[in-house]
């Protein structure tokens, strides 16, 4: 485990500022979802709305699951897990998807790895297997662990709330669903493959990648989406490292 500086670790409030992210990231998605069925914004405007919300949920959903266990967060965030307005009909809930992540982190990259899928392998299969992750790793879920009936409660809300998106918004419901299906593709090949395999090597690595694309990122996406991606081996070094602290404890290490 790496040694840094307690002031880095990740606090109470930087669990709540992660909650908090969260449900700003919901309201922003579901509001403008809405906004467009309605039509007071073009449906080219919620698509930049996803491409500038839906990873922010993510960053913080996965942040949280370094500090909280399912029963410790808010139940909204629970069921929905890796997205607040469903991706499939097949998405695993925030309690088995930490249990998932935090066994990544025990085995990362290896074979051993419950991501493997989506790390290692020919790149082009790689890309392709990270737009099915969720109805994937929902198969074998439950193939490993079997059928829970919170986990089929939660698969029962999620289908739900999947419909009435898709009976409220007619076609503008497809250009929204395909936006958050593209932007998680690219977002779990970023955060998965090109972090875990450099040069042939499978691994845990930086991502080095030059200060004006850091900017665009940071300006578009956010700085914990950056920090935890380009300091992607700090992280899982010591993954209580707030996210937003990483820059400096690398800066430390050197």
């Amino acid at each position: 485990m790496l040694k840094v500086s307690p002031e880095y670790m990740v606090t109470e409030q930087d669990a709540l500022a992660y909650v908090n992210g969260c449900l700003v990231a919901a309201i922003c998605l579901v509001g403008g979802y809405t906004a467009a069925v309605m039509q007071i914004i073009p449906v080219w405007g919620l698509c930049i709305i996803v491409v500038l919300t839906f990873p922010r949920w993510t960053i913080n959903l996965h942040e949280l699951m370094h500090v909280y266990a399912a029963d410790q967060i808010n139940p909204f965030i629970c069921a929905m897990g890796i997205s607040p307005t469903p991706l499939s009909l097949l998405t695993l809930s925030y309690r088995e998807l930490r249990s998932l992540h935090l066994s990544h982190h025990r085995a990362p990259a290896t074979p051993d790895d419950p991501d493997a899928f989506h790390i290692r392998g020919p790149s082009w299969q790689v890309f392709c297997m990270a737009f099915v992750v969720p109805e994937w790793q929902t198969i074998r879920w439950f193939k490993t662990h079997g059928f829970s009936w919170k986990l089929g409660c939660d698969l029962i809300v999620k289908a739900t709330v999947l419909v009435g998106l898709a009976w409220m918004g007619g076609s503008v419901f497809w250009a929204f669903w395909l936006s958050l299906r593209l932007v998680y593709g690219v977002a779990d090949f970023t955060f998965f493959r090109i972090v875990h395999c450099q040069d042939g090597e499978y691994g845990t690595f930086s991502l080095d990648i030059p200060s004006w694309l850091q900017q665009v990122i940071r300006l578009v996406l956010g700085e914990l989406v950056l920090s935890a991606t380009i300091h992607h081996d700090i992280h899982h070094r010591n993954p209580w490292i707030a996210a937003h602290h990483l820059p400096a404890a690398r800066r430390e290490l050197c």
